[in-house]
């Protein structure tokens, strides 16, 4: 049995993944951050993630893809979705979980080697009765010129 504060990872196709990261989040609201209003979901699958934040009008992100965990990091191993490429490359995460909260420490690499962080806090959402896990915002499609086709999907409460 792991001790509380290791994790147990579960590896199926060379990925390694946590059944307790299996599941919808919803981005807080954080009145302490560069952005008071932001929301967003992540929904993690055993080896997919689809991720859509939206910091503020101007600045908003979905993303699909792959990925993978290692110790206490989500490692993103490839995309097939990115509305906002233009915003730089996705960095790694370290993550916690605390009951049904998650909380993400965003790291990513600047061109001059400048590593910035960020902290996000997402509350695990109530599964519905018959297993949909839906977000409760629109995935977004970007206005960027090279965005043809990326647009996901746009999805009701």
């Amino acid at each position: 049995m792991a001790l509380p504060d290791e994790h147990t990872l579960t590896f199926l196709r060379g990925s390694g993944f946590l059944m307790s990261l299996v599941g919808a989040w919803d981005l807080m609201a954080d009145e302490t951050s560069p952005w008071p209003s932001q929301k967003g979901f992540l929904i993690f699958k055993e080896t997919k993630l689809i991720a859509v934040i939206e910091r503020h009008e101007a600045m908003r992100r979905g993303i699909e893809g792959t990925y993978a965990v290692e110790g206490n990091r989500i490692i993103i191993t490839g995309l097939s979705v990115d509305t906002a490429p233009e915003q730089g490359a996705l960095g790694e995460g370290e993550f916690a979980i605390d009951g049904d909260m998650l909380t993400i420490t965003w790291r990513s690499t600047t061109p001059t080697g400048h590593t910035p962080e960020h902290v996000d806090t997402f509350r695990r959402r109530a599964q519905q009765g018959d297993g949909a896990l839906l977000p409760p915002v629109a995935i977004y499609a970007s206005d960027a010129p090279n965005a043809t086709s990326r647009q996901i999907a746009t999805m009701g409460p």
